[in-house]
């Protein structure tokens, strides 16, 4: 591989630092951040709050409309998304509840859509964010697919905790995942929010699993029958789905060429 480009690592390096942060960062937050020094750092900053791609709070710098019309075309340019929308719509309808859709990204979660309900109380969520995939119940159904030899690459031994319901060791994951794959949907109760219950299904594309659906409820409004009826519903529009994708000529590919 070519060297690679420093004044371009700079910028992407700035692009990280604030999206790791939602609130938004200090110039001398991103300098810490980043190692990239203020002199550096400034024409950096500068001409991407004057390009929009990048927007200024009083001291806090967060991402700009510019950044967030390059993220929508990418993401409308998964060509999926034609299909799952519509299901997502249906699954929202019957289950009154937000649905979300993920892919694997490293070893996370990378949410790529979601569909709301008109809850009063609803779960706050947004497309284009990550979370350890191990925690959740969409990214224990995308890890069902890899191989031990995979998951243990991925993870150490000892897992980060978000609470303390959080799978805390690979070898309770490997465990996990296997449940997973024996029931056909994953389940988890406040691993990531201790108020938080979810549960997801896989979709898998020629025999692959390439994205996950889920349904997510605060744990006050859950109930046995609830969940029961939202796994069907799951399993109903996994099965639909992958027949519909199925029919398509030559398949369907995650991303559009």
């Amino acid at each position: 591989m070519d060297k690679l480009h420093m004044p371009t690592l700079r910028v992407l390096e700035v692009f990280k630092a604030i999206y790791d942060n939602e609130k938004g960062l200090t110039l001398t937050e991103i300098s810490r951040s980043t190692g990239i020094a203020k002199g550096t750092l400034h024409p950096i900053v500068a001409t991407l709050l004057e390009k929009e791609y990048l927007e200024s709070n009083g001291s806090f710098i967060s991402i700009g409309r510019g950044a967030f019309k390059l993220g929508y075309s990418y993401a409308h340019s998964l060509s999926y998304l034609y299909i799952l929308k519509p299901h997502m719509r249906e699954i929202v309808t019957s289950c009154d509840e937000i649905c979300q859709l993920g892919i694997l990204d490293g070893e996370d979660v990378l949410y790529i859509e979601k569909t709301e309900p008109k809850q009063a109380i609803r779960i706050e969520s947004s497309a284009g964010k990550t979370i350890a995939a191990y925690a959740t119940a969409l990214g224990k159904c995308l890890l069902s697919g890899l191989t031990e030899k995979n998951i243990t690459i991925l993870y150490p031994e000892k897992l980060f905790s978000y609470t303390a319901n959080t799978v805390a060791s690979r070898t309770g994951l490997l465990k996990t995942l296997q449940e997973v794959r024996k029931k056909g949907y994953a389940h988890e109760i406040g691993e990531t929010n201790i108020d938080i219950e979810c549960l997801a299904v896989p979709i898998k594309i020629e025999n692959k699993i390439q994205a996950a659906i889920s349904v997510s409820l605060p744990i006050f409004r859950s109930t046995p029958e609830k969940i029961e009826h939202i796994i069907n519903v799951l399993r109903f529009h996994e099965r639909a789905i992958e027949t519909e994708i199925s029919s398509l000529p030559g398949g369907i590919k995650l991303f559009s060429d």
